[in-house]
């Protein structure tokens, strides 16, 4: 397969015929993570059939609303600790599915097969480094979390005050102040996501340091040429992953209200099995593009050297 700059109709385009021509090994790379998200999410599923039989009962009776109070899940200790280590899974084996996926994806630019134990062995070798960059990860997105807030109170704290000078207005002045601050947030979280995966890539197929995979993702995202158009693919890309796994949530939440928590994990463990290794294809076409764009010469070394020593 040629190395050469796409453009996004193109970068999706390779995306779905690669997913299409290779949703059996993707789908097996993925269900590392998804086969024991999917226990834990039934044990989760279960204990909220309460909440949703309440629910139910208060649309059919409103009444009971006032005589009963809403069951939470989160009032049992067992749920917390299966959340818990559901959240804590997720975060820390999506990351090697999530290489395991882009060295599949590396294979197929060299004309090679993906293979499930061959991905793997790639990323397993650099485990050390891959959970370093999670911690560095956690660090860097909770820097984000603190800086949103702040904004987020500024603009609450300056409401407050327009209210006093002039109340009639304080409504469309929240609304417009509300819409200026979702605009200036989603330009940072949303490229934000694409250098950290990017990073995260570097760090196996690149086979760079943590510290120094963070720098080259922020290097190549947040730049004048790349930042825009970073922007623009993360949003379309997350866009057609939500829509897809829209669908599946759907049928989950019937399934739920039926009493149905099997099935209702069943349902979302296949939605993610289905969906989660297209995104990450999509987001493996683009890291390559972004480097192609930048360093041909130097990419086309690193995916020679990455497959070299695996067999055909």
């Amino acid at each position: 397969m040629d190395l050469r700059p796409l453009g996004f109709g193109e970068i999706f385009d390779r995306a779905v015929t690669l997913y299409i021509r290779n949703f059996v090994p993707f789908a097996a790379i993925v269900m590392v993570l998804i086969l024991p998200s999917a226990v834990l999410q039934y044990l989760i599923d279960r204990a909220s059939q309460p909440e949703f039989a309440a629910l139910i009962r208060i649309v059919q009776h409103p009444e009971a609303a006032r005589s009963q109070p809403m069951p939470s899940a989160f009032n049992s200790p067992l749920f917390v600790v299966v959340f818990a280590a559901l959240l804590l899974l997720t975060y820390v084996i999506w990351p090697f599915a999530l290489n395991a996926v882009a060295v599949g994806v590396a294979r197929l630019y060299r004309n090679r097969p993906v293979e499930f134990a061959a991905c793997y062995e790639v990323v397993l070798r650099r485990w050390r480094q891959i959970l370093g960059l999670v911690a560095i990860d956690f660090i860097v997105l909770l820097g984000w979390y603190v800086a949103a807030v702040i904004v987020v109170v500024i603009l609450a704290v300056a409401i407050s005050a327009f209210a006093t000078i002039s109340p009639q207005f304080v409504f469309l002045f929240g609304f417009v102040v509300g819409i200026v601050g979702i605009i200036a947030l989603l330009p940072s979280v949303a490229p934000l996501i694409v250098a950290l995966t990017f990073a995260m890539y570097a760090v196996v197929i690149e086979e760079r340091g943590a510290i120094e995979s963070l720098v080259l993702g922020f290097v190549r995202v947040f730049n004048r040429k790349e930042f825009w158009r970073a922007v623009l693919f993360s949003l379309a890309a997350g866009a057609v992953v939500v829509a897809g796994s829209s669908v599946f949530s759907l049928l989950g939440m019937f399934a739920a209200f039926a009493h149905l928590p099997s099935v209702e994990a069943i349902v979302e463990s296949l939605g993610r099995a289905i969906v989660a290794p297209f995104g990450v294809v999509l987001l493996a076409i683009y890291y390559f593009d972004v480097r192609i764009r930048r360093e041909a010469f130097d990419l086309e070394a690193s995916l020679e050297r990455l497959t070299a020593a695996q067999p055909a």
